[in-house]
Parts: structure tokens; sequence; C-alpha cells
């Protein structure tokens, strides 16, 4: 089957490819939402060989147009049929009483529609509200079996049409969802403007709530991220190091690689310092990475990693490292998944670092951060890439906990730092809890950050309850 792009990337993927040629398609949503927007796209993806037809019962020609250029959308090739009311109608005070609507005032929009259908011929057929010829009906069944009638008139001639509803309480439209061959759902919520493809006849699409806006552009859609059901990239062995020996040996040669890995600990530990690590040594081996900062400064990153004799600015000059200061407010939540695979895709990125999870918590706001991660981190892991988060621990000391967010479980190494309180002084002391692909050494070990360097001391020994952040010898416990 033919597919046609209905203008908007992301909906084309949603669709699997588009719409199927020679299909009607009914496009719903409340007023402002995009249903007009969305039409135009589609009618303004058609090439030169197409014609395309607007048929509107609302707004005049000349509104269509201005809003059309305020979005930065070309609908010049366009040919619009307003058959909306102008001002003689209500100054002429028109009544009737002998005779119905339907006789007076729809015969003479079905003529003018047929007049045009014939005339222009269209391969694209937008009609914008089609539930308004549901007023000009001398009943609701004559209303279905003309408007049956009407998108079989127009697909029968070689048209794909899409047309809009107008539902309300009163007058709803699940009549013309089972008319049509597609309905595409444009919805909003406390998480944002979403589209939502709830049938498609005779192809699969994807489903759920997908992410729009509506701005400079027209529409955007995001699809939702879901992650491919098998690996895409061949697995390499090779592993991520620091370039620090003793942590290094801690991992027992680093991290392996397209693999997910998680360092978390409490506030001001120094979970990005040791991330900032493992990006400098990634970047001194020529691998490309990027930094996704949705709490600190870019430029206090960049003072720390440079006060610590941690080499990032040449490869931040030279492309190998990007590093983008996000402000998770101002995302939608697929609208930042897809930022960051189209990212990955198009520069050839190896490495993932996400700093911090409670940033990208709050860039999904309202929605389950876990299944959001899920499919964000084994999409990239999948594709080869490696991905580093950065968790940050409420609690300074007290009962040992890998993450607040139950999302351990997505990880394939876990690296903990943590606090504990020796002769009323704070140290910090690191461990590896998790090494799905290889062996490590499970012995904790003191560390000190600054000046000019992360150092890794011995392993403790002699100690109780170092997890629980107030260690005592053996003996006492």
């Amino acid at each position: 089957m033919k597919r046609l792009s209905t203008g908007v990337d992301g909906l084309d993927e949603i669709l699997l490819g588009g719409a199927i040629q020679q299909r009607s398609y009914l496009i719903r949503g409340g007023p402002g939402w995009g249903k007009t927007t969305l039409g135009l796209h589609f009618l303004s993806a058609a090439d030169a060989q197409e014609s395309v037809l607007y048929i509107g019962f609302q707004e005049r020609e000349q509104q269509l147009r201005h809003n059309a250029a305020s979005l930065g959308l070309d609908v010049s090739a366009i040919t619009f049929l307003s058959l909306a009311p102008d001002a003689q109608f209500f100054t002429a005070a028109q009544g009737y009483d002998v005779f119905s609507p339907e006789d007076v005032e729809l015969q003479p929009l079905v003529e003018s529609i047929i007049q045009a259908i014939e005339r222009y011929n269209p391969t694209r057929v937008f009609v914008d509200a089609l539930t308004q010829l549901r007023l000009l009906s001398a009943d609701i069944f004559q209303y279905r079996k003309q408007m049956l009638s009407f998108l079989r008139y127009l697909t029968q001639r070689g048209a794909t049409v899409l047309f809009s509803s107008e539902s309300s309480r009163e007058l709803p439209d699940d009549d013309l969802q089972y008319m049509a061959d597609g309905v595409i759902n444009l919805e909003s919520g406390a998480c944002g403007a979403a589209l939502r493809v709830s049938k498609m006849r005779g192809s699969g699409f994807r489903g759920g709530r997908h992410h729009m806006r509506i701005g400079a552009g027209g529409l955007k859609v995001f699809p939702r991220m879901t992650p491919p059901t098998a690996r895409l990239a061949d697995f390499a062995p090779r592993p991520w190091r620091t370039g620090v020996k003793k942590i290094d040996d801690l991992l027992h040669g680093g991290l392996t690689a397209s693999t997910v890995s998680l360092i978390t600990g409490p506030s001001g530990i120094g979970k990005s310092t040791l991330a900032s690590l493992f990006i400098a040594e990634a970047a001194r081996q020529g691998q490309r990475v990027a930094v996704f900062l949705f709490e600190e400064e870019l430029a206090f990153f960049l003072r720390r990693a440079k006060d610590l004799r941690v080499p990032l600015e040449a490869p931040l000059a030279d492309g190998r490292l990007s590093i983008e200061q996000v402000e998770p407010l101002r995302y939608l939540a697929d609208e930042f998944t897809m930022w960051v695979r189209r990212h990955v895709e198009e520069t050839g990125v190896k490495m993932v670092v996400l700093d911090s999870v409670a940033g990208f918590e709050l860039a999904v706001e309202g929605e389950d951060v876990k299944t959001r991660l899920h499919a964000l981190c084994k999409t990239l892991a999948r594709q080869g890439v490696m991905v580093l988060l950065i968790n940050e621990i409420e609690a300074m000391t007290g009962e040992f906990r890998v993450s607040e967010k139950g999302i351990s479980y997505l990880t394939d190494n876990v690296i903990f730092l943590r606090y504990m309180e020796t002769g009323g002084c704070l140290q910090k002391a690191m461990g590896v809890l998790k090494k799905r692909l290889g062996s490590f050494d499970n012995r904790l070990h003191t560390f000190e950050i600054g000046p000019e360097a992360f150092k890794v001391g011995e392993p403790i020994q002699g100690l109780r309850g170092v997890l629980m952040g107030a260690p005592m010898p053996l003996e006492e416990a």
C-alpha cells in the first residue's frame, strides 16, 4: 500500500510511514489543539504533481493564509474552498418557515463542493470540520448516510482525505470514528499536549500518547521512545576507564561498553567529578561523548574539572565532547528523549551522560520517570552507546539505598559513593555494588577529591557499619 506523508515527521513515524493512499482519517480534538494546523501540514506535504484542496466551513481564506504564515507554513499550492458565512448573511436576516435548512443551505454547499472536486480533481483533501454539516441534516440517520457517501465519493476519485470534527457531549462524533479508516486524537493534559492514534485500518501503528508542540514551524510531534527488541549494534567488550589506576582496578579494568551504569550517592560527594573522569578518558581515546547537565551550570562543571586537572576543554573545542545545559521545564518528555536520540545518531556519540536523574525527572513531570528512563537507556545501549546516569540520594547517612527511584534494576553497573562519620568528621567511601559483565573488587575504599586530583585510598578494614554511615570497629560490633 502506498503511503503519503502527513507533513509531520513524528506523525509519519507513529503511522509507520504515513497515511495510506485513498483512505479517510479523522482528526479529533478540542478548540485550539491543532486540528487545522495538522490538516494544513498534510496538504502542504504534497509534491508538485499533486492537486490539493481545503474545504472549510468556519474560517475565511485570508484568515487561514495569515495563520499559516505566522506558523511558517507554505500554503501557496493549496486551493481553498471557504464555505463560511460572510457578514451579509447576518445583516440580511434570512429566515424560512416552509423549507428545512437541508433544502435551503445544505444543497448549495454540496453543489459547491462537487464543482470544486470535479474542477481540481484533488489527490489530497482536508475538510474542516465535517461535523458542521450535521447541523444542516434532517436527522442523524440522513447525516451518517450522507457523510459515508461523501467520504467514499472522495476516495474513489483518488483522494486521500483528512477531516476534523467538533465533538461535544450533546453532539458526539462516535459515528465519524466508525466511518473513518484512521483516527488521530489531539489531547491536552497535565503532562502537556499529546497525539494518540486509536485506529488505523489495514495497518499497524505505534500506540500510546506522544507529546506534541505547536509553534514556529507548525506542529511538531515527538514519538514516544520504545526500545528496539534486539541489539542494533555489535557488542563491543572493550572497557571504559577513568584513567585513575585505583578506580579502574576497583572495576577490574573498567565499565563494559554498551551498558547502562549508575553512579549514586548523596549531594556533594563527587558523583559528577567521578563521571568527568570517564568522560575525559573516553575523549582522550577518540570517542565522542555527549553530556546533558540538568542542574549544574556548565561554567561550574568545566571550572571544577579544570581545578582537578581533568582535561575537558580540548575535546570540547574540537567536537569530541558536547555538553548541553538543559532546562528541564522547557522540554516535554518525548521531546527531550527524541533530542538525545537524534544527537546520538547524527554525531556518532558512544557515551551519553545524564546528570542527573532528578533533573530528568523534572523533564518528565507528571509521568513515570522509571518507564521513561528505561526506554531511553535501553534504546541507547542497544545502539551500542554507553549510558552513565548520575543519581542523588537524599539521605547523607543511615539506611543504605542504591536509588530512591527504583531504577537500579535497569543498570548493568552500579558505583556507590557514601559518607561515613568517624570521630566527628565526615569521610568518603566508595565501592562497586554491581557489574553485570565481569568481576570487580567488592571491598570499600576511602577517597578524597582535591586539590588537583581524585585520590582513592586503601581498602577499609576492621570496620563494620560503613554503609550505614556510622562505622565501628569489629570487636565493638
